[in-house]
Order: C-alpha cells, then sequence, then structure tokens
C-alpha cells in the first residue's frame, strides 16, 4: 500500500553535482510509488529547481525562501531558536521561523504516514511531527569534526560541540540512516539505544559508464569534487604540496587536473604550482576523468562513502586512493584499486601504475565491474 511521506530536506534534492542532493534525487526517484510532499527551503542566488525537476519526483512541493545556505552547525542553532529571538548576527531567525510555519501549515493538512527528515540541520524541525521519523543523516558530523584537518582549537571545539547536537537530533526518531559503518558506529557510540541503519551510496552507471575512443594521458592525473568542501581542500592541498613536486623529479611532464566547482583561494593557488590545473566548475566531468591515466583520492579528513571514487570506478579508472577515501566500499586493494597511505605510498603506487598501462586497465576493468554488480 502507498505511503504519504513528508520530505524534509535542506535544499531541493535536484541537483546532480552536489553529494547529498544527489543521494535524495536517486533515493526518491525510487519511491515514486508512493506520494511525496517535499518542504525545503531555496536560497537566494541559487538555481531554483524547475516545476518540471520537482514534479518528475514530488506530488506536492513547498519552498520556503532564504537569503543564505543552511550552513550545517548554524542551521541547528537557528531551528533551536526559532520563535524566541528575532534576529542573531550570523542566524536567519526569520527565515526558520518562516520555515518552521510552512511545515506545521504542511504537517496539519493531511495524516503522513512517514516523516522523512535529511541531514543535521533539519532534525529539530521534524523532531514533534506526528509519523514514523526517520532522520537521514547521510555522514556523521561528529566523525568529520573529529577527523578535520590540521587539528586547531577551533576543529576540537567544533567536534565536542557536534557530538552533543548529533546526540540530541536523534533521540526523537524512530529510525536513523548513514551511508557508510564508521558513520553509522560513531552515531550508535552517542546514541546506544537508537535503530541505526546503514544505505551505502550508489552512482549512475550508465552516465559514467567509460567513454570509447578516447586514449588516456600517460602523464596525467585527475581529481573530481566541490572545492569548497573542507576534506576536498585539505586532500589536494596534502597532495599538490606533498606528492606531486616527489613524482614530477622522475616524471617532469605529470601534471593534475583538479576539476569541480567553488574553489576556495586555497585550492586556486595551487595553480601556481608547476603541473597543477584548477578548473572550476566544468559541464561534464567524464571528458576529464576518461583522458586522466589515475584518478588520485588522497583524502586524510572526512567521512561516508566518497561518491567521487565510485564515479571514477565507474568510468573504468584506475583510482590510487587512501584509506579514508574507500571507507565503507567493500573494495580489495591489487584488485579493483590501489589503497595508499601517506605520501610515500601514495607516489609509489601513481609511479606503478604510470609504469604499467596493463595494470592501470586491469583496475579499471575490475573496478567498473564491482560497480555494475554492487554500486549502480
Amino acid at each position: 500500500m502507498p505511503l504519504n511521506i513528508l520530505v524534509v530536506d535542506r535544499s531541493p534534492p535536484v541537483s546532480v553535482l552536489q553529494g547529498n542532493a544527489l543521494i535524495g534525487v536517486e533515493v526518491f526517484r525510487r519511491l515514486g510509488h508512493h506520494r511525496l510532499t517535499l518542504v525545503a527551503p531555496v536560497t537566494a542566488g541559487e538555481p531554483e529547481p524547475s516545476t518540471h525537476q520537482l514534479e518528475r519526483v514530488f506530488d506536492s512541493t513547498h519552498l520556503v525562501p532564504r537569503r543564505t545556505r543552511i550552513p550545517a552547525l548554524g542551521g541547528v542553532f537557528e531551528a533551536g531558536l526559532r520563535g524566541k529571538l528575532p534576529t542573531l548576527p550570523g542566524l536567519e531567525i526569520d527565515s526558520a521561523n518562516a520555515f518552521a510555519a510552512t511545515l506545521r501549515r504542511v504537517a496539519r493538512s493531511e495524516r503522513f504516514d512517514v516523516v522523512h527528515v535529511r541531514q543535521l540541520p533539519m532534525a529539530a524541525y521534524g523532531a514533534t511531527l506526528a509519523g514514523g521519523r526517520l532522520l537521514e543523516l547521510i555522514d556523521s558530523e561528529t566523525l568529520g569534526a573529529e577527523r578535520a584537518r590540521p587539528r586547531t582549537v577551533r576543529t576540537r571545539v567544533r567536534a565536542a560541540l557536534a557530538a552533543a547536537i548529533e546526540r540530541r537530533a536523534v533521540r526523537p526518531y524512530h529510525i536513523v540512516t548513514a551511508v557508510a559503518a564508521a558513520d553509522a558506529d560513531r552515531l550508535r557510540a552517542l546514541a546506544p539505544t537508537k535503530r541505526i541503519e546503514v544505505v551505502p551510496n550508489g552512482v549512475d552507471a550508465d552516465r559514467f559508464r567509460p567513454l570509447a575512443g578516447v586514449v588516456p594521458d600517460p602523464d596525467a592525473l585527475v581529481f573530481v569534487g566541490v572545492m569548497s568542501y573542507p576534506p576536498n581542500i585539505a586532500a589536494m592541498r596534502h597532495f599538490c604540496l606533498d606528492v606531486l613536486p616527489v613524482l614530477r623529479r622522475t616524471r617532469p611532464r605529470i601534471h593534475i587536473d583538479i576539476v569541480g566547482r567553488d574553489p576556495a583561494r586555497s585550492v586556486r593557488e595551487l595553480s601556481a604550482i608547476d603541473g597543477v590545473n584548477v578548473t572550476g566548475e566544468v559541464p561534464e566531468v567524464q571528458p576529464y576523468l576518461a583522458r586522466a591515466a589515475v584518478f588520485v583520492a588522497p583524502m586524510i579528513s572526512g567521512s561516508g562513502i566518497k561518491n567521487k571514487v565510485l564515479e571514477a570506478m565507474a568510468a573504468g579508472r584506475p583510482v590510487v586512493a587512501s584509506p579514508l577515501a574507500v571507507e565503507g566500499l567493500p573494495v580489495n586493494s591489487g584488485r579493483e584499486l590501489i589503497v595508499a597511505e601517506g605520501p610515500a605510498e601514495l607516489t609509489a603506487a601513481i609511479e606503478r601504475l604510470l609504469a604499467s598501462p596493463a595494470e592501470r586497465d586491469a583496475l579499471g576493468t575490475a573496478a567498473r565491474a564491482i560497480v555494475e554488480s554492487r554500486f549502480s
């Protein structure tokens, strides 16, 4: 029997360029036999989803405007302070009030079987709504904050704050989900009595299939990701400062394309290093994947399953990744990709693959096969 589901999200889940939205696109597309109602904020200056995009997935939508995008932890404070303060520097209390009012009106208008709340900043909004309550956290903010690099007083304070917030956030929900076991384990440690489930990511294997007729450049490396995201910034600064200069001593033509929208200033500055090309946003990432001999994922912070790694594997590219980059993926180093930790191991693994087209082809074929069988 179809369920009547109320979806509360941090932004309309229609984009395929941002990981959390992409998960929502794929999940809700597969729930089309149920009745789906969406309540979500829309941020001024960002592309607003078209009526067609929303109607393809949702039976009813209620979008609430706000001036800035909801921050991860700041959004939690906005939700908690709604109705108590008219305004506060750095927070949009008025927007939180408007969103809460819209959500109450929609929730009272009909009976919902399930309230599906996505991401930590929205948890407080769905906590008291009637129905079976599911909180889709995707990643654990606590785990991500604990792993932030470099470690500073600020990151330590954020980790402690995130733990307190996440512990409180999951309390009213019947089920909480994360994409990787490490995130779920951290949430279970915070809330041992709650039901925490792992629902892994997948990838559009048709969209990211290998491009026929493209010959990879034997000196080309590539990384893909939103380049304002702190773990991506840390990964690329680590690679370009600690790994690439060593590689270029023996292969002076080696270069890396850092592909992704919104590059932070500290990423743009990497363009001054020989062999580094920061592209910014591109129409399609597939040509960059196809032209690269090796995809690198030297993550040193963050958590969850990395869409970027799944997309590279789906495209049949050989991947060299740090242990954090493949957390949650049942892959074998040396079979579907190569796992390497630290500058010396990363350098050795990349040099080995660049010198062996046969090994690159074998890894790419195996990577594509496991995506088709388990992550499509």
